[in-house]
């Protein structure tokens, strides 16, 4: 009798339908599915937000490193610090930037003399303009290199975002310029 009474009780329980299952499970899916786009696009633009920050802190620091010592620090290879900045900028500049590529400066004449080791000099063969008197114009820029190990990970769209929020929208020209397989953010030019 305890059995029968049991079973009974056993049977007389809600339950879930198979057909109430596959509901269930078809409304996560399409919730699943229009979720995925929009932290894809969050995801994306927390990393956009990281790396604009990352250029204007700094190219901060490489414009007080100017004011202090007249002239910017001399070029750097990819990933190493240039020098007397080593203590100024954080470690991100030594690794992979948040879209890939390394972090190089640059400073130099636009034909490939100069330096920065004059103040407003006059030079030997021009102007000299902040340069050590070869003439023509110097510049000085952040760069975000492309290897073999570490690619460049951005579209065009999303580097004319960048250029938006940074410059004047168009990356051949102004500040922010996209230049083969690099990046480039021009603190003088």
């Amino acid at each position: 009798m305890l059995l029968r009474r049991y079973k009974q009780s056993c049977s007389d329980r809600a339950a879930f339908t198979l057909v109430e299952i596959a509901v269930v499970v078809t409304i996560i899916g399409i919730l699943a599915a229009l979720a995925v786009p929009y932290f894809k696009r969050v995801r994306e633009n927390a990393i956009i937000s990281t790396l604009e920050n990352d250029l204007r802190i700094f190219s901060q620091e490489f414009m007080q490193y100017e004011l202090n010592f007249g002239a910017y620090p001399d070029t750097s290879t990819s990933g190493t610090y240039p020098n007397g900045m080593a203590d100024r900028i954080s470690s991100a500049w030594t690794q992979p930037s948040v879209i890939g590529g390394t972090y190089r400066w640059v400073y130099a004449s636009n034909n490939g003399n100069g330096g920065g080791n004059g103040n407003n000099g006059n030079g030997n063969n021009g102007n000299g303009n902040n340069g050590n008197g070869n003439g023509g114009n110097l510049f000085a820029y952040i760069e975000i290199t492309t290897n073999s190990s570490e690619p460049l990970r951005i579209d065009s769209t999303r580097l004319a975002e960048i250029d938006d929020d940074l410059d004047d929208g168009n990356t051949s020209s102004g500040n922010f310029q996209v230049s083969g397989m690099s990046l480039r953010y021009y603190l003088e030019q």
